[in-house]
């Protein structure tokens, strides 16, 4: 997340690299031995994963803590660089996607409670219709279930597919409502159908609406059979859904169906740590600590 990667990854950078046989020792610099213990136990592996991905050999990483990362760095070509460098997210199409703008990874922060669901969404925004098909995320009120799924719809977006759509189970029931009404039910179809990414956001609210269930039930089929991906949240696991028409039960938990739980005090800090720099407002590490252990959930 954007909190985790300006509080601690920011604060390393690469001293050296050298190849010792078959493998290259990498020499990590932290500016504080805090900094140095936290990325040590939470991203050790991921460091040394991805360093070896980039280089194609295998790596060993020590951390060390240093106060001076100029005169360190100046062994080698990669002068003051960080060890990561943030990714911007192309967003011209977000509007039209009913995307929010911010609703990005890089936003997102990630703890326990959220992490394999994390892990998922980042899958299903490399590999489209290929990785998850159907993902469906689960998890109380306010817990991150919609940022999530929206971060994937600008991944997607950015990588030139305009095909998608953010909507609510509430606007689909209101669409296919109004459409009967006009007469225009074909007009809805195309709209929905045609997509490379749906995402439907509170899919529960469709339960016990015999003919917008059997809307979604071929405009899931539809797009999945064509190739794209279909992504829902909701307050419960498919199986918990009162009403809910058992083939579209059935197809709901045919791709992957993962959990967001409450964040724990890790997490809440990282939160409160985006939302100050959002808004503009300057909070420190140990300020955003001390309101996370009185805030509950």
């Amino acid at each position: 997340s954007e909190a985790i990667f300006n509080a601690y990854l920011k604060n390393t950078f690469l001293i050296s690299l050298e190849e010792t046989g078959e493998r290259v020792v990498c020499e990590v610099g932290c500016t504080t031995a805090y900094v140095k213990d936290f990325v040590d136990k939470r991203y050790y592996g991921q460091i040394v994963g991805e360093l070896e991905r980039v280089l194609g050999i295998s790596c060993e990483v020590r951390l060390v803590v240093t106060k001076s990362p100029e005169i360190q760095a100046s062994k080698n070509q990669n002068r003051d660089l960080p060890l990561f460098e943030e990714k911007k997210i192309d967003t011209q199409a977000w509007r039209a996607a009913n995307l929010r703008e911010n609703y990005t990874f890089e936003k997102y922060a990630v703890g326990g409670s959220n992490q394999m669901a994390f892990a998922a969404a980042q899958a299903v925004a490399k590999k489209p219709g290929v990785a998850y098909n159907p993902l469906f995320i689960y998890g109380g009120v306010g817990v991150g279930k919609t940022h999530l799924m929206q971060a994937i719809g600008h991944v997607i977006l950015g990588s030139g597919e305009n095909r998608v759509l953010f909507c609510a189970g509430e606007q689909f029931t209101n669409d296919l409502v109004l459409a009967i009404q006009q007469k225009t039910t074909e007009k809805v179809r195309n709209k929905y159908r045609r997509l490379r990414l749906l995402m439907i956001d509170d899919v529960q609210f469709i339960a016990g609406k015999t003919l917008v269930q059997e809307e979604f039930f071929h405009t899931f089929n539809t797009i999945l059979g064509d190739g794209g991906q279909v992504i829902m949240t909701s307050d419960k696991p498919p199986e918990e859904i009162a009403r809910l028409e058992a083939r579209l039960r059935s197809r709901f938990g045919a791709g992957l169906t993962v959990d967001v739980g409450q964040p724990d005090f890790e997490l809440r800090a990282a939160i409160l740590l985006i939302k100050a720099k959002d808004r503009k407002v300057e909070i420190s590490m140990k300020v955003a600590q001390a309101i996370a252990e009185k805030i509950e959930g």
